[in-house]
């Protein structure tokens, strides 16, 4: 029964994500931070977005831990090539990382995302 309401949307704030059990005995909940993706413009939890990062070189290069210093930007994990092309063709991942057009190479990044939505989703029985 508890596994039901998993998520519950906590006022625009961020998403409370229920535990199974807090020390004190009742159930806990913990914030999420919500981010954006600049191709879908949908607002989802962080764990559900992938991180990109204007690099050393200035390249856009994917920060899986999302931990690199720097201007970051987001694209949806399971659909991140759909949000990638979207985002080029409204150019709001070069306007958010503040890059020229040429720093992207949708060559390199296109596989990169399409691998990490292939881990992420369940293989079939």
């Amino acid at each position: 029964m508890a596994d039901r309401h998993l998520r519950a949307r906590d006022g625009g704030r961020g998403w409370l994500v229920s535990t199974p059990e807090s020390p004190g005995g009742g159930p806990a909940a913990t914030r999420l931070p919500l981010r954006t993706c600049v191709g879908c413009r949908r607002r989802r939890p962080r764990p559900d977005l992938v991180r990109l990062v204007a690099g050393v070189a200035g390249a856009v290069i994917l920060d899986i831990p999302a931990r690199a210093p720097g201007r970051g930007a987001y694209l949806c994990r399971d659909s991140g090539v759909a949000c990638l092309r979207a985002a080029q063709r409204r150019r709001s991942l070069s306007r958010s990382l503040r890059v020229r057009e040429n720093d992207i190479d949708p060559e390199t990044l296109g596989p990169q995302l399409r691998e990490l939505a292939e881990e992420d989703s369940p293989s079939p029985p």
